[in-house]
């Protein structure tokens, strides 16, 4: 350590000393971390509604039935649609490991064809069930793959202010992983909570716009009941997905038996 190292390394502690009160600010990785780590419960168990709109404002709607679970290695995660009729008894199963090393792992079932296709790497940009949202999109990131900047350090979303905080992926990999360039989320200061998003698109130049609303603390753990996904080209709309929870309860015991490729074959 140079002299230099030295002197700020003391300077640095008798700042401590005499300004107590005085907090240093959180780097952009910092408040990630923290975003990461926020608790959401140990279980989770919800029904909701995905609502697909075309360019010409028609929707469909979609009724899902999902569960997480917290495990010692990671989170499995597991949803059934439930209608409409085209659609019902599909069902996807995801393993999210928390070794970074270990890629997730996740499985779409099809009764259709009675087949069940494992999502790999390069698949989990493309698009889940018609929708806006990608297999990443719902199966999450690691942190560490990114690397992050403050673009501005207070900008007001709904009332509440937030930390813009720029996103870069750090290979190839994870570009073609994600199927996205560069990622803008604002991030609540008060609660670390992402509320907006805007992602660069990899493929067609397109731009995507992502919002949470209807922002709740149940049972100690925040959650948006609704959250929007809209792509856009050239700064027009051409489709939109809402995803909307009706119901939503933490905590509660599930059998490890549901998270089991068994389990997409028989349905809810």
């Amino acid at each position: 350590m140079n002299f230099n190292n030295i002197f700020l390394k003391y300077f640095l502690f008798f700042l401590v000393l005499l300004f107590p009160n005085v907090s240093v600010p959180m780097t952009a990785y910092e408040i990630m971390k923290k975003v990461d780590q926020r608790y959401t419960g140990e279980t989770i168990e919800q029904t909701s509604t995905l609502v697909l709109i075309d360019k010409k404002n028609r929707k469909r709607e979609r009724k899902l039935k999902g569960f997480t679970k917290e495990v010692s290695t990671g989170t499995k995660s597991i949803s059934f649609f439930l209608s409409p009729s085209d659609v019902k008894n599909t069902s996807y199963l995801s393993y999210n490991w928390d070794d970074p090393s270990k890629d997730n792992d996740s499985w779409l079932y099809l009764p259709s064809l009675q087949k069940t296709n494992r999502i790999s790497g390069g698949d989990r940009s493309n698009s889940f069930m018609g929708s806006d949202f990608t297999y990443a999109d719902l199966d999450g990131v690691e942190i560490e793959d990114y690397t992050y900047k403050i673009v501005k350090d207070s900008d007001v979303v709904d009332g509440a202010d937030c930390w813009i905080i720029e996103a870069t992926p750090k290979s190839k990999y994870v570009i073609k992983e994600t199927g996205y360039l560069k990622t803008l989320t604002w991030i609540r200061k008060d609660i670390f909570f992402g509320v907006k998003g805007r992602i660069l698109v990899k493929k067609g130049k397109k731009i995507k716009l992502w919002s949470a609303k209807d922002i709740k603390n149940i049972d100690g753990v925040w959650i948006a009941k609704t959250q929007q996904m809209t792509t856009t080209k050239k700064k027009k709309r051409e489709h939109s997905s809402i995803f909307i929870i009706d119901t939503i309860s933490f905590n509660k015991k599930l059998d490890d038996s549901l998270f089991e490729s068994e389990a997409m074959q028989r349905g809810y």
